[in-house]
């Protein structure tokens, strides 16, 4: 039976190289031993390590996960453009449509200096477009399909 510790309580040189090497020969008590003295022994750990920096350890995975981390990243990218800048695209197209309808013309400034009662007005103003709209969109869609025929012919070629 090989020795394990030095008589100052140290681990030896066989202790390592079997710690090392998985040897069988070893108890669970002995590993026991072992690891319980590693868990305290700064000295040793540093040897522990040092034994552990043998060239023969660092091996190459037989597999490359390059691959699947670089597209695990573009796919995160793609992730994040979407979430961030479609996010910002479609609030500047609505942005854009309320703009162009009139729903931001607020005058706020008026003779009398009563800007509440002017707010209530342009928010009046706004139900007022807003409605208009759907109503114009609402009777060109029916106008749509009220000129199409169920087996998809237009009425128009028939009334003529």
């Amino acid at each position: 039976m090989k020795e394990l510790f030095y008589a100052d309580g140290h681990l030896t040189d066989d202790a390592f190289l079997a710690l090392v090497h998985n040897d069988e020969n070893l108890t669970e008590l002995e590993r026991l031993e072992i690891s319980e003295h590693l868990s305290f022994c700064d000295e040793c750990i540093i040897r522990y390590t040092a034994c552990l920096e043998d060239d023969s350890l660092l091996i190459a995975p037989m597999l490359s996960s390059q691959e699947t981390i670089i597209k695990r990243i573009k796919e995160r990218v793609r992730r994040v453009f979407v979430n961030k800048y479609a996010t910002m695209i479609v609030a500047a197209s609505f942005a854009i449509i309320f703009w162009s309808i009139g729903i931001f013309n607020i005058d706020l400034e008026n003779g009398s200096g009563k800007t509440l009662n002017s707010f209530v007005g342009s928010t009046y103003s706004i139900s007022e477009k807003a409605n208009d709209f759907t109503t114009k969109f609402s009777n060109a869609i029916k106008d749509i399909f009220g000129s199409i025929d169920l087996r998809g012919v237009s009425n128009t070629n028939e009334k003529e």
